[in-house]
């Protein structure tokens, strides 16, 4: 069986890289740097660049901003960000390192650093920038599901659940924290439990595919037939070329009791995926409706 595990990037290995954060809204210190003041102001402009949706100038502002005043952190962490976004990991952390290094009490960085550690699976830098970030924000629901995550890597699950519960108390709108704990209980085969925390994830974020298979995932485990059609349609709308729902959607419906409907998702199962290990069953399955 299949379900969407965690991580902190992807959707579908959850997530959590989009988790980035820009600096924005910091007071200007009330001192007569100048330089200082203008280069916050040429930031808050990025900033409402980039919330506008354009990137290219937001960068330039932050690029002025840095000219202006060469020892302003935020303006090196909003440029980090927008290359992290962008998939330029390693630039990312040149100028995430450098906000570090201009302003160790900025948490911005830190985390968003320790997001990049976690993609790309180094788990022990990851923990180490995890860690510093929970000392300089301990209630910043995102960087307490990430010390979840690494610690159900590690392990230590029970300590994993823990962060999870205290990430939703942190944020209970954090629909990321509701589909940690959710997975986390569909590990544990505890699907009841699962389904409540998934069905919340899937409440406060409609369009998160990873909550939508593995809340469908947990539904069809407890017979729940008519509900997990319905989001493994939804998670279908979004990803209509995944083998995966494909192939979970066609079991679904021989489970409900209804193999015609199946044929159509297993068919184009097979034309996506015709070497895969379970296109023999799937074949032999159609032969046998067909015959």
């Amino acid at each position: 069986m299949r379900f969407v595990k965690a991580a902190a990037i992807s959707v579908l290995l959850i997530l959590f890289a989009s988790s980035f954060v820009i600096a924005a809204g910091e007071q200007t210190k009330t001192n007569s740097d100048n330089a200082r003041k203008k280069a916050y102001m040429l930031k808050e402009k990025g900033n409402e660049a980039l919330v506008s949706g354009d990137e290219r100038k937001a960068i330039q502002l932050y690029m002025q901003s840095i000219k202006t005043d060469p020892t302003y952190a935020n303006s090196y962490n909003n440029i980090g960000m927008i290359l992290d976004k962008k998939g330029d990991k390693d630039k990312a952390l040149k100028y995430y390192e450098k906000a570090m290094s201009l302003d160790p009490k900025l948490y911005h960085p830190v985390i968003n650093a320790a997001f990049i550690y976690f993609d790309a699976e180094d788990f022990k830098k990851a923990s180490l920038y995890c860690d510093k970030a929970l000392k300089l924000n301990p209630k910043d629901s995102d960087c307490i599901s990430l010390k979840g995550q690494l610690l159900e890597r590690s392990g230590d699950s029970s300590s994993a659940k823990a962060m999870y519960e205290k990430s939703i108390a942190a944020d209970p709108k954090n629909y990321k924290a509701y589909f940690l704990l959710g997975t986390y209980y569909f590990n544990l085969r505890l699907y009841e439990s699962a389904t409540k925390y998934l069905s919340k994830a899937v409440e406060l974020k409609p369009d998160d595919s990873g909550s939508l298979f593995n809340l469908a995932q947990a539904e069809k485990m407890l017979g729940n037939y008519s509900s997990s059609e319905k989001h493994f349609a939804a998670y279908l709308k979004k990803r209509p070329d995944d083998i995966e729902g494909l192939f979970n959607m066609g079991q679904l419906q021989i489970k409900a009791g209804k193999p015609n409907e199946a044929a159509p998702y297993f068919k184009k199962f097979l034309k996506l995926a015709p070497n895969d290990k379970r296109a023999s069953m799937v074949r032999a399955f159609i032969n046998q409706s067909a015959s």
